[in-house]
């Protein structure tokens, strides 16, 4: 569905487009006076490009006059979860073919009975040593024979490898081998992928260096594909801007990069959302802000503290590790495409399966025949069948009613709308589950946050999430269902540099700190000027990676000193003791520390947009509803007036139950909650205490 004010023919603009399993969202930007436009269509699985060609073709202007795109893909961890990456390779030292399938000697899900490593992505007998060898100091003690690295390349070759991940020992401490070895593949065979670690992951932890080189070989391909295929549609149309890819830490990247180092790219889809939540936090002077992101096929969920999103230094996507900094996403199956499940006689299970896009739930008409929790809230009233959503598809409430009875309802011994408030009432319980994971288990309190609702289904879900958490308070930004593709224009050209180190934590480390920033900010900084960012505004965020001595993992400890000295050793050394009792609800101030990386965040700033503005000449006229329905809720049935969004104004204020429409989402009141609308178009949804 389109909304938009209206648009000049020689106006300059920018567009962020997300994509996602089920609806691909878009934001255009018209750079003269920040006029914005909104757009969400129906996702094409089996070629996600034509989805993001079709909607451009619908916005109706001239590519031509589009100065730069940012976009945010799926296709990678697509890849990844499918199986659908490349045959992969791995040459390694002689002696460490098998780090990937050994993983950690731990067992990270301790009490789960039926816990599987996840399987290696390359097969044993793709895995092939080289007999080469760099100790943990970068000193060499075997160089790399050329007969035997291509005579390895022959093997992989003739086995139909499509790329070759490289990823030796120690080459942290110095690539020379590495480097080595992959020209030599290079050179032997010039069309396959080849991923190094020393350019993908520069750090010590063998098993994780060589998951992340692996995962950037094996999704290498299909990104290829998809990348070169969209920039080919696009300059077709006339397109000749510049087209950035997002990055998993919350920054951008151009073209060449994301072909380069596509494993970047792998949680892109749902970062946007999060970067659009830290500007909203900042916008609003909110510290505390939680980020609930429900689409068609899973929810994300982020924390933004003090406007800043939380972050990492490594994260698991399906049980691999990936060891490059990322935006803390929780990602759940629960969707509004998320199918309904019987287990047995008794056990109702909601996800993680979906039905998508394709072919949708029941309700969409287009093959679905599922209990879907789409279905469910056109049911219980909540989404109607007279309001179309993306390409003005209307909902059919026989076919929900059908698909629930069948699937869920007479399995339970249930009607169909108890069924149906079943099938709801299990989402927003695994939602809210996710939510008590990113704050409780981390010491947070997320009643002392306020729940921000995006994606085309997390205003409808939002105050029932709120309520079982005890957040007193929900906000609803401006076109929702855009949030994180107005998220993705809101962002900068980032790159994260990391370099292994070993020092103590007093005066004698300085000398080596200050030639290690030294190093790595040239190196950035060449980085930056090759990847087009030479006129753009550059900001530098330093970090060092302590712990105690005898620990095995560190913490990143932010290093914001002008001078490396004594006096900012001091503050580091303090800042490090604060931060480990804030994680870990201990220190040890009189214990000896000890450095193990130094880590540089460069930035080039690229033009915000401005927040959504309400028209000028809206008029503060008394609201009337523009119908009645009735809407099943916990409590029963209730006859509830129904708002269009466009016709709410600043200041403006109701009692729920209520529900508002918009062309991106559906906002659900309950009974007893306040709406009321701020200077910005924000919906405000304060919910009933639940003390006493």
């Amino acid at each position: 569905m389109l909304t938009h004010d209206g648009l000049a023919s020689e106006q300059t603009y920018r567009i962020g487009i997300d994509t996602g399993g089920t609806f691909t969202d878009f934001v255009l930007l018209r750079e003269s006076d920040g006029g914005v436009v909104t757009l969400k269509t129906l996702s094409t699985p089996s070629d996600f490009s034509v989805g993001v060609v079709n909607g451009l073709v619908r916005l109706e202007i001239d590519l031509r006059h589009v100065r730069y795109i940012v976009h945010g893909t799926t296709i990678g961890v697509n890849a990844l979860i499918q199986r659908r990456g490349a045959r992969t390779g791995l040459l390694t030292t002689h002696g460490f073919e098998d780090v990937l399938q050994i993983q950690w000697m731990n067992k990270p899900e301790m009490y789960n009975l039926f816990y599987r490593k996840p399987v290696p992505l390359v097969r044993r007998r793709d895995r092939i040593g080289i007999d080469e060898r760099v100790d943990g100091q970068g000193r060499v003690l075997k160089g790399v024979d050329p007969e035997e690295v291509r005579a390895a390349v022959g093997q992989l070759v003739d086995r139909g490898i499509e790329a070759v991940a490289i990823c030796t020992i120690n080459s942290y401490a110095n690539p020379e081998n590495e480097q080595a070895i992959f020209e030599m593949v290079r050179e032997e065979c010039p069309e396959i992928h080849v991923s190094v670690s020393h350019l993908i992951a520069r750090q010590r932890r063998e098993y994780e260096r060589s998951s992340t080189t692996v995962l950037n070989a094996y999704i290498a391909a299909p990104m290829e594909k998809y990348l070169t295929r969209l920039e080919r549609e696009l300059a077709a149309r006339g397109f000749r801007g510049t087209f950035l890819v997002m990055r998993s830490n919350g920054g951008v990247m151009t073209l060449e990069n994301a072909r380069a180092i596509p494993v970047h790219t792998l949680l892109s889809g749902p970062v946007g959302g999060s970067v659009a939540l830290s500007a909203l936090g900042t916008r609003l002077g909110a510290a505390r802000l939680i980020g609930f992101d429900m689409g068609g096929t899973s929810s994300d969920i982020s924390v933004v503290l003090d406007g800043k999103p939380q972050m990492s230094q490594m994260a698991l996507v399906e049980g691999y590790p990936l060891m490059t900094p990322v935006v803390n996403v929780d990602s759940i199956g629960a969707g509004g495409g998320s199918i309904a499940t019987v287990k047995g006689f008794t056990s109702l299970r909601v996800g993680p399966a979906s039905a998508g896009a394709s072919p949708g739930p029941a309700c969409y008409r287009q093959g679905g025949t599922e209990a879907t929790v789409t279905d469910a809230n056109l049911i219980l009233g909540r989404l109607d069948s007279e309001t179309p959503l993306a390409d003005d598809l209307f909902l059919d409430r026989e076919a929900a009613s059908t698909a629930i009875a069948e699937h869920v309802g007479q399995k339970l011994g249930m009607g169909v709308e108890e069924a149906a408030l079943a099938i709801n009432r299990i989402a927003d319980v695994k939602m809210a589950y996710a939510i008590r994971g990113l704050t409780l288990e981390k010491g947070l309190d997320p009643r002392e946050f306020v729940l921000v609702a995006f994606g085309g289904a997390g205003p409808l879900h939002a105050a029932s999430i709120a309520s079982l958490l005890g957040i007193p308070r929900v906000l609803v930004p401006r076109a929702p269902g855009n949030f994180s593709a107005w998220g993705m224009l809101s962002t900068d050209l980032r790159h994260d540099l990391v370099r292994t180190i070993d020092l103590p934590g007093d005066p004698s480390c300085l000398p080596t700190l200050r030639q290690a920033f030294q190093e790595m900010e040239e190196q950035g900084q060449e980085i930056m000027a090759r990847h087009g960012a030479n006129q753009s505004p550059r900001q530098l965020r330093w970090g060092v990676d302590a712990r105690y001595k005898g620990q095995e993992h560190s913490l990143t400890v932010p290093f914001e000193a002008e001078k490396i000295d004594t006096t900012a050793l001091a503050k580091l050394l303090a800042d490090f003791h604060s931060l480990h009792e804030s994680q870990y609800g201990h220190s040890s101030p009189e214990d000896s520390a000890e450095f193990v990386a130094t880590r540089l965040e460069l930035n080039a700033r690229l033009e915000k947009p401005p927040f959504y503005k309400l028209p000028t000449d809206a008029k503060m006229l008394e609201l009337t509803a523009v119908s009645f329905r009735d809407v099943t809720f916990e409590s029963g049935i209730r006859r509830t007036p129904v708002f269009e969004r466009s016709a709410l104004f600043p200041g403006c204020r109701i009692e729920g139950p209520a529900i508002i429409n918009e062309p991106s989402s559906t906002v659900l009141v309950p009974p007893s909650a306040i709406l009321q609308v701020d200077g910005d178009g924000n919906l405000i949804i304060d919910l009933p205490s639940t003390e006493g």
